[in-house]
């Protein structure tokens, strides 16, 4: 059983009226490569956005973890930011976020072929319950504000806005019906095509994160970890995937990268 911690985040402006907070903390928290790019209105949307996300969401630090003010900011910029153009109406599928320091463990069970039920302890990264709480750790957090690929808060909100359309995932998020079709036979396409290239180099020579062909949920939330932290190599790889992403997210993050003149590249940790 997780022991969480009894002292929640208070965050300064809550229970106050919508008055603007301080510039200094939410200008610090966006210098990182992730948000680069950006417009000054589309900062200014994003802040508005990441102050009533901590308003209206309990974020729970665990085992020991602190969240200060800097890393509670740049959290909740980044929960926002696939849901820029969306609303934050979008993220209503949850109300709380857990953090532990690290990858935890959790008991995990499955059924195999036959039916047989089986249990075994694994380690996690992050998890994004239906309904539920999404509980992420912040090592791998901090490594999501670089423009590397890998985006934890980002593959987990994915799951969110997938389970959206249809209350599964499916790899298939709250589209127009006439697009979809079209959108399951190029993530279907883009989900054999990373296996063919596993198939022949391995996985870690893939240039796609593996965990991208294992179903179209787990295709569509890393895919749109790379659209956001290297959108220039899904275009390359599956620009026709790649625009169908910008119109669902409403954003051309290649198109914003290039501007800044920023390409996707391991950037060091953000502490």
């Amino acid at each position: 059983m997780t022991k969480v911690s009894n002292a929640m985040i208070k965050w300064p402006w809550k229970g106050h009226a919508a008055e603007p907070s301080s510039p200094l903390p939410w200008r610090q928290a966006l210098s990182v490569p992730i948000f680069s790019g950006l417009s000054e209105s589309d900062e200014r949307s994003l802040v508005r956005l990441a102050e009533k996300f901590l308003r209206q969401k309990r974020v729970v630090p665990l085992h020991g973890f602190e969240l200060d003010e800097l890393r509670g900011t740049r959290l909740a910029l980044l929960f926002c930011l696939p849901i820029l153009k969306l609303g934050l109406e979008w993220l209503d599928g949850f109300h709380e976020v857990m953090i532990y320091p690290a990858p935890f463990v959790v008991d995990d069970e499955w059924q195999d072929d036959f039916g047989l039920v089986h249990s075994e302890r694994m380690v996690q990264s992050g998890q994004s319950w239906q309904q539920g709480p999404i509980v992420l750790n912040w090592l791998d957090i901090q490594d999501s504000f670089d423009l590397s690929g890998f985006n934890l808060i980002v593959h987990e909100v994915a799951h969110k806005l997938d389970a959206r359309g249809s209350g599964h995932t499916n790899g298939i998020p709250a589209i127009p019906l006439r697009d979809v079709a079209s959108w399951e036979h190029d993530l279907h396409a883009a989900m054999e095509n990373i296996q063919e290239e596993i198939d022949l180099v391995g996985e870690n020579a893939a240039t796609i994160d593996a965990y991208a062909a294992t179903d179209p949920a787990e295709c569509f939330a890393v895919l749109s970890e790379y659209f956001f932290s290297a959108p220039e190599l899904l275009t390359e790889r599956f620009p026709a995937l790649y625009h169908r992403l910008v119109q669902f997210y409403g954003q051309d993050t290649f198109q914003r990268l290039m501007r800044e003149g920023k390409k996707p590249e391991n950037g060091e940790s953000v502490h």
